[in-house]
């Protein structure tokens, strides 16, 4: 059996993959077996697994992967997997891809091997740590060609006539199978007839027709597929550039005329009783399994943010909502038509605060403020919310966040008055919400991004 192993305080060139890693690690603790190297994080539709003695299960959200296991997609399906080293994989429909190896060690970067093939259909791959240390422990397959990575995310489509790839981040090497270039390698093909593409070369992609050697880069085709209809989904499927993504976000936040006019329920917060935060750490990464994640625009989060994922993993079958100039919140695709809420989820909910960064800005210079207290309370019948914080800043200043408002129909809501900002979502499974606010104090600013859930 495969060796696969895990150490979450590994030494990393990259800190932040680790600590995503060590949040992936969670997800697996008391669900999956030991010889798991991977999670079904997100399922649409129909597909299975074809495991390496043959036998042949249904998938479901939240099924182990192992070496030798063949994932195939019904037309319907759709499935994502992430694995132990947070590298992203999905299957799209009509497509097959096996995990042909899979070990990952963090102490011993030299051992790490992992190999996928796809045998038909279409597979977008985002690296992980694995690959973070070693590019070349990395190799996709399939029956026509090889791509090896240089720490990126693509999308790969395959028949039995051609191999076509596109790359959105990072660079990729690809090489038609045969002489030197063999499937059981690791790492990219050298060769005359090897070619490279990358993100910067604008709208290109590599191709390979069955019995060529040489690899062609050629004016890009469209190789995604639109999945999921729903309100904001850009996803996979034609998905816009970031700085389109991020510009839906910014104007999501913005009040409506209607709210404008409803201004602040501020009675509504005044009722509200605080709980003490319990949460030992609230500047913790986002749950890469949560219905709601923060993700950033920028390659690496700033020196207090620690709640944001890279944007590449968070629209990853997700939505962007809202969003300030900084990071987006995503929220998971709607996948069944019919309400935006359950009909079974009324009356008034309250949440309690999950994760949580804030900063206290004042004439240029920005410290880290702390949430004492909290409160988010939902009223799903009336479709109202009303919310309340004590924050602290480094340096003692004191701030306290009333805000009360609606909630939009599809389960966004911003509330603005003089001093306070809030803008924010509800899942739809109705049990987590997230928002970004700015409170003015004294002088200075208040601003921060939370996650909450009960």
């Amino acid at each position: 059996m495969t060796r696969t192993t895990f150490h979450a305080q590994a030494a990393s060139p990259r800190p932040a993959w680790l600590a995503l890693t060590s949040l992936l690690g969670a997800l697996f603790v008391g669900s999956a077996l030991a010889q798991d190297v991977g999670q079904v994080s997100l399922l649409i539709g129909e597909a299975h697994v074809v495991r390496s003695d043959g036998t042949r299960e249904t998938l479901r959200r939240g099924d182990g992967i192992r070496v030798g296991d063949r994932v195939e997609t019904a037309a319907n399906g759709h499935v994502h997997m992430r694995f132990v080293d947070n590298a992203a994989v999905s299957v799209r429909p009509d497509s097959s891809l096996e995990v042909q190896a899979y070990t990952y060690d963090p102490q011993k970067p030299s051992s790490n091997e992992i190999r996928l093939r796809v045998e038909k259909g279409t597979s977008r791959s985002i690296s992980g740590a694995a690959t973070d240390f070693d590019k070349t422990r990395f190799r996709l397959n399939t029956p026509i060609a090889a791509i090896g990575v240089r720490g990126t995310d693509f999308i790969v489509q395959t028949d039995l006539t051609s191999v076509r790839a596109t790359v959105s981040d990072g660079a990729i090497v690809v090489g038609a199978l045969g002489g030197a270039c063999s499937s059981n390698g690791l790492g990219p093909c050298a060769g005359n007839d090897v070619r490279e593409l990358s993100a910067d070369m604008g709208r290109l992609m590599a191709e390979v027709r069955s019995g060529d050697s040489l690899t062609r880069i050629v004016p890009a085709a469209d190789l995604s597929m639109v999945t999921v209809a729903s309100r904001g989904d850009h996803g996979e499927g034609g998905r816009p550039s970031m700085s389109a993504v991020r510009a839906l976000g910014l104007a999501a936040a913005e009040p409506t005329q209607l709210e404008l006019q409803r201004g602040n329920d501020r009675a509504a917060a005044e009722l509200l009783t605080l709980a003490a935060v319990n949460v030992p750490d609230l500047n913790r990464p986002s749950d890469l399994a949560g219905q709601l994640i923060w993700g950033r625009w920028g390659i690496l989060p700033d020196g207090v943010d620690k709640l944001s994922v890279p944007f590449a993993l968070a629209q990853l079958d997700r939505h962007v909502t809202v969003a300030d100039q900084q990071m987006g919140l995503f929220r998971a695709n709607q996948t069944v038509p019919g309400e935006l809420f359950p009909t079974s989820l009324g009356g008034t909910v309250e949440f309690k605060l999950t994760r949580a960064s804030a900063t206290y800005e004042l004439g240029g210079r920005t410290e880290l403020a702390a949430v004492n207290a909290s409160n988010l309370t939902v009223d799903f019948s009336r479709r109202t919310f009303a919310t309340a914080m004590d924050l602290t800043s480094a340096s003692g200043v004191k701030g306290e966040l009333r805000v009360g408002g609606s909630i939009r129909n599809d389960g966004l809501f911003t509330v603005k008055d003089a001093d306070q900002f809030v803008s924010g979502a509800i899942s739809l499974d109705g049990k987590e919400a997230g928002y970004l606010f700015d409170r003015k104090s004294g002088s200075g600013l208040f601003h921060g991004r939370t996650l909450w859930g009960h």
